[in-house]
């Protein structure tokens, strides 16, 4: 065995260990965009105009009208754990700002192209300082109003690792819009404005409550359906806009947390959220909600990560139960659960809704014959003798287990299909046909449907338009966030075009998070597949069931859904004869 390697032990070059710790700060672009913004806001700014020059990571810009650095302290301003927020320790059981760290501007100026230019009341220009990797480049004076303007150019340039593992450009800049979106709800006395590639993505007027800055953002319709809540205990206070179970989404992403205005993540607020929503919700559906908390800083610890978007409640508990009686009792009249099915007519059957399956399907060696519906009309399966007048009519071939899973007799076993899964794979290749060939048919609506998207999902829908177009739906932005639904692609139900179109866009966001390498039509042709697929605990008839498993064997890949999960699986005979002791 060899001697263990001895190593001296020596201190790190200030600019490497600047680039070590700006990664813990900054961990992409969006995290560099909130700092800035925060800086503002904790500066007094009223108002912020924001600019962003083809991806966040290549440039944006934030100018605020805020207090302004000093010239003598801008250089400062640019060392770490240089701050005006706190002056010890002892500071953070008061604090009323949004940083206090001391380290974003130097971790932001250690790993980009950073220029500031800032100016204070009574001086005639403003002074900048042009910054390459954490080092001053340039030094002189602009022409400038009161208040910062901060410009960050060629983010990671210096940290090509780091670079590696960016989101998608779109993915991103659709996080910042949602990272916006939550902070004019926490400043709603302050106006702020985007421009994205020279086009104005939004102009939010400084607003008199945050009722009316939830209408500037969400739209007039959304914000007057959300439900108001604003209670306190223990000196700790919770105000709410809660959206209607039908405003539900596939992801928590339509959850905002607000802790003394500072945007946070939180799975305890998230669980009080879906306790108070209870039955309201099927399992996967996550309530849509704002939420402001206001907690004694001296009960709250914000020093948790260095991207402050973590907090510890001292009273957790209370905290989690506040919020989660206040909502449910603001809930209650709602109950009990109901569906939103227009003139309360029943839903449609599954099989009326199915798309007649490709000719040369096969039918991997069922026993018994494929239907004679028109869904099945061109299986190459025998088919079953017409029972004789006075005959006792044959038993099903296939059966449904617990609503979930399809149980039919094979040559030689028997076949245990997901109809989820299954379902899944065949609307899949579909999806994925159409968008790769000839667009999709779609089903015009009677009545079309008015949507109140997010501002995140919006930006997404105008990105994947002419996909969408290829997949069947037929959609008419009517203005930020709102969308008419004009046609669904055919076969698909029509009652819940509006929850089906959120979802669907919900998955890509999710997909394109996780791997922003893929191919944004497999995300697209994944997502609309898994919500537009039949779900586990919808019953189907004997008909819907073996029009379904026909589908899925005439599919290229039957044994897997999009995720690599199986679809069916097969029980050999000789395997239950052995079970069963059988020679």
């Amino acid at each position: 065995m060899s001697a263990p390697l001895l190593r001296t032990i020596r201190r790190l070059a200030p600019e490497t260990a600047s680039r070590i710790a700006a990664g813990e700060v900054i961990e992409r672009p969006l995290s560099a965009l909130k700092e800035v913004v925060e800086n503002a806001l904790d500066a007094g700014a009223r108002r912020l105009e924001l600019a962003i020059d083809g991806s966040l990571d290549r440039c944006f810009r934030v100018a605020d009208d805020g207090s302004g650095i000093a010239e003598d302290e801008l250089e400062l301003a640019l060392e770490r754990h240089a701050t005006s927020k706190i002056g010890a320790l002892e500071d953070l059981d008061t604090l009323q700002s949004l940083g206090f760290r001391g380290e974003a501007l130097p971790s932001i100026a250690a790993v980009s192209r950073l220029r500031i230019a800032s100016r204070i009341e009574g001086e005639e220009s403003a002074a900048f300082r042009s910054v390459e990797g954490g080092a001053v480049v340039e030094r002189g004076r602009a022409p400038r109003a009161r208040g910062t303007t901060v410009e960050v150019r060629d983010l990671f340039f210096n940290t090509p690792a780091r670079r590696k593992f960016l989101k998608s450009e779109t993915g991103e800049t659709r996080a910042a819009l949602r990272m916006l979106e939550t902070y004019g709800l926490a400043f709603p006395e302050v106006a702020f404005r985007l421009v994205v590639d020279g086009r104005e993505r939004f102009a939010w007027p400084a607003a008199a409550s945050v009722r009316e800055r939830a209408g500037a953002i969400w739209g007039a319709r959304h914000a007057e359906q959300r439900l108001e809540i604003d209670a306190q205990r223990d000196g700790i206070r919770v105000q709410a806009l809660l959206g209607l179970p039908e405003h539900a989404r596939a992801t928590r992403d339509g959850q905002q947390f607000l802790v003394n205005r500072r945007w946070i993540q939180s799975p305890v607020l998230s669980q009080a959220l879906r306790q108070a929503y209870g039955n309201l919700l099927p399992t996967g559906r996550f309530p849509t909600a704002a939420v402001w908390l206001t907690v004694p800083p001296d009960r709250l610890d914000v020093n948790v990560h260095p991207t402050k978007r973590e907090v510890r409640f001292a009273d957790e508990d209370r905290v989690f139960a506040l919020l989660a009686a206040a909502a449910a009792q603001r809930l209650a009249p709602l109950h009990p659960p109901f569906t939103v099915i227009q003139g309360g007519a029943s839903e449609p059957r599954w099989a009326e809704r199915v798309s007649e399956p490709p000719p040369d399907q096969t039918y991997l060696g069922f026993e018994s014959a494929a239907p004679a519906g028109p869904a099945a009309g061109t299986s190459s399966a025998p088919r079953p003798a017409a029972t004789p007048a006075g005959a006792v009519a044959a038993q099903p071939e296939v059966w449904q287990l617990h609503a979930t899973y399809i149980l039919a007799p094979v040559r030689g076993g028997l076949v245990i299909a997901d109809q989820h899964a299954a379902h899944e794979r065949i609307l899949y290749e579909e999806a994925r046909a159409r968008l790769e060939g000839q667009q999709g048919a779609s089903q015009q609506l009677l009545f079309p449907a008015l949507v109140d998207l997010s501002r995140d999902q919006f930006e997404l829908l105008l990105e994947l338009g002419p996909s969408l177009q290829q997949l069947g739906w037929d959609l008419a932005p009517l203005g930020p966030p709102t969308v008419i639904i004009r046609g669904v692609p055919a076969g698909l139900r029509d009652d819940r075009a509006g929850s089906l179109l959120q979802d669907v866009l919900d998955g890509v966001a999710e997909e394109s998070g996780r791997n922003a390498r893929d191919d944004v039509v497999e995300h697209l042709a994944r997502s609309y597949a898994c919500h537009a697929a039949v779900r586990a605990g919808d019953p189907l008839t004997v008909e819907e069931m073996r029009v379904l498993l026909d589908r899925l064997f005439a599919t290229s890949r039957p044994h897997g859904d999009p995720h690599g999960r199986p679809t069916f699986v097969r029980v050999e005979l000789d395997e239950l004869h052995r079970r069963f002791g059988r020679g």
